[in-house]
């Protein structure tokens, strides 16, 4: 009777789910802030995936969760009012093997495990979309058994990495969504082509520092559009890096970038260029506001000797504010 009462239920929920959005809530998501949704979350977006793509809808409420996989066709939707708020347990994450371009730092000094919030990889025609909002919980990492803040990153005990990550994905679009106190850097496009950010707003917590804490990092992408956004952030901005050889399956130049009407506020770089062993070119940053920042635009060709380091070429600034 349990099997025949499973069967009714499956099917009762893809019939919803054919008529409208893959609600979560349907697949035993609470959204109390205590309960961890994670598994609920991740069946609704196989489900979608599997009927050839679908709205994953995240209505109002706050959403405990560990690791989730975006996959082909999902629309992740996180309506007005909800959170996706990252788990402070560190087996709610992704090991480090997870994928082969994954990499991680623990014990080097960054101190950071590999693990990642949202992941796509290696997926086709995903949107992250708000209005609601992504929290990484910067706040249950970032501190020392005594609950103060770690003096340096050196200290820290453990903490995820980049909170969202998108890997040798295409036709990506992430808007109207609000990205916020992740613990290390927010959003990472690594390896990806044909993206879309629009509207976003990226903060990371500037008192007490968040490490490491960057807005939005592409590296070794291809034909990214970044528009009317507003990033701010403990350390860079928004960063172009070509750092994919030897994680990548297929690397490439970071290249055909688009920044326009945005702002940026930083205790570190505004706009940061560099990077890597490999390529950056052909980006442009039209009609930007740069404000309460240390360093407005910073390119470093070598992170560190004896790298090659980043080829820079034919990057162009215009209609540019700047006060820092």
């Amino acid at each position: 009777m349990k099997t025949l009462c499973g069967i009714i239920l499956a099917v009762a929920l893809a019939a919803l789910s054919a008529h409208g959005a893959f609600d979560i809530r349907d697949y035993g998501a609470k959204g109390d802030g205590e309960t961890k949704d994670t598994a609920a979350i991740q069946r609704a977006i196989d489900a979608a995936s599997a009927a050839g793509g679908g709205e994953v809808l995240l209505p109002k409420g706050i959403y405990l969760c560990g690791s989730v996989f975006l996959k082909n066709g999902v629309d992740f939707h996180i309506d007005e009012g909800a959170v996706l708020k990252g788990s402070p347990d560190k087996e709610d994450y992704n090991a480090l093997d997870v994928a082969p371009q994954n990499w991680g730092r623990l014990g080097s000094g960054d101190n950071i495990s590999g693990g990642h919030l949202i992941l796509c990889v290696e997926q086709e025609n995903v949107t992250l979309r708000g209005p609601g909002k992504v929290d990484g919980n910067v706040g249950a990492f970032l501190k020392m058994p005594d609950g103060s803040h770690p003096p340096t990153k050196l200290r820290i005990p453990w903490r995820p990495a980049q909170m969202i990550w998108f890997v040798e994905s295409r036709n990506v679009t992430i808007r109207d969504i609000e990205i916020a106190d992740a613990p290390y850097w927010s959003c990472f496009i690594y390896g990806c082509e044909d993206v879309v950010v629009e509207r976003a707003n990226i903060h990371t917590v500037r008192n007490p520092h968040t490490y490491n804490g960057d807005g939005l990092d592409i590296d070794s992408s291809r034909r990214v559009r970044v528009t009317d956004c507003n990033i701010s952030t403990a350390d860079d901005a928004i960063t172009l890096r070509a750092a994919g050889q030897g994680h990548l399956k297929t690397d490439g130049p970071c290249a055909d970038i688009t920044v326009s009407n945005c702002t940026f506020s930083s205790d570190c770089n505004a706009i940061r260029l560099g990077v890597g062993n490999g390529v950056i070119r052909d980006c442009s940053f039209t009609g930007i506001r740069i404000e309460n920042t240390r360093y407005a635009v910073n390119a470093v060709g070598a992170w560190s000797r004896p790298e090659h380091g980043v080829d820079i070429s034919n990057i162009s600034f215009r209609d540019m504010q700047i006060d820092a």
